[in-house]
């Protein structure tokens, strides 16, 4: 996971893409599930995030992460195993505002277990940012070769957060043409390993997939986002 994270890391207008469909839900303390080389969490910015605990499992990360430099007066870096049921135990809960977890439920087999875990880390009236795969249909061999157990529609993370604890506040597709792109990659090309320059074309064409959905969210999208709240 680490090799694949340095090939795609360079995309960062997809990152600011997403970081703009998600940073109004970003506030106080907020608790990054696992962060990897840190390029979502490096966006965070004040005056509305308070402070970012960026956390992961893997040394290589962990590593990185404490060499990792954010634009926040106050950062601090946490090895997390958000699937280990000790965590409720190790570590004391609500410590967070917010929780953001991108790219990394997907990656988790037990994935409810995993949303309760991070349900004990937020505060009363704290809440989750979900970003995931979306479209069971275009799982292919890209998503096996980086341990992808599933992609998700809106109604089968809809039932996880919920059965996790959560209440439902908003949920949208994005990255509509991503789906395409996905589906020639993974289902007919069949590449098992990403591209730095096929990831770096991709990354230019960002700001011409952005203005078409500035308008609204489309029907359907390569990822997905949910916002969820401890009920």
């Amino acid at each position: 996971m680490f090799k694949t994270l340095s090939v795609i890391r360079g995309s960062s207008r997809y990152n600011a893409w997403l970081y703009s469909r998600i940073r109004r839900h970003l506030k106080g303390i907020v608790l990054d599930i696992g962060s990897g080389l840190g390029d979502i969490a490096r966006r965070f910015e004040e005056p509305c995030i308070e402070e970012v605990i960026l956390s992961d499992y893997d040394p290589l990360m962990l590593n990185a992460l404490r060499q990792t430099t954010l634009p926040l007066k106050k950062y601090r870096v946490l090895a997390l195993d958000i699937t280990d049921p000790q965590v409720i135990t190790q570590h004391p809960g609500g410590i967070a505002d917010t929780i953001t977890c991108v790219n990394v439920l997907e990656h988790i087999e037990k994935d409810v277990a995993a949303l309760k875990h991070m349900r004990h880390f937020l505060k009363k009236g704290g809440q989750v940012v979900i970003f995931v795969p979306a479209l069971p249909a275009i799982y292919g061999t890209l998503d096996r070769h980086v341990d992808h157990h599933r992609r998700y529609t809106q109604k089968t993370l809809r039932a996880a957060v919920q059965e996790a604890g959560f209440i439902l506040k908003e949920s949208f597709y994005m990255n509509m043409f991503g789906i395409l792109t996905w589906f020639l990659a993974g289902r007919v090309l069949k590449q098992k390993e990403f591209h730095k320059e096929a990831c770096h074309m991709l990354d230019k064409i960002v700001p011409i997939l952005r203005a078409l959905e500035m308008g609204g969210s489309p029907p359907l999208g390569q990822s997905l986002v949910m916002v969820a709240e401890v009920g």
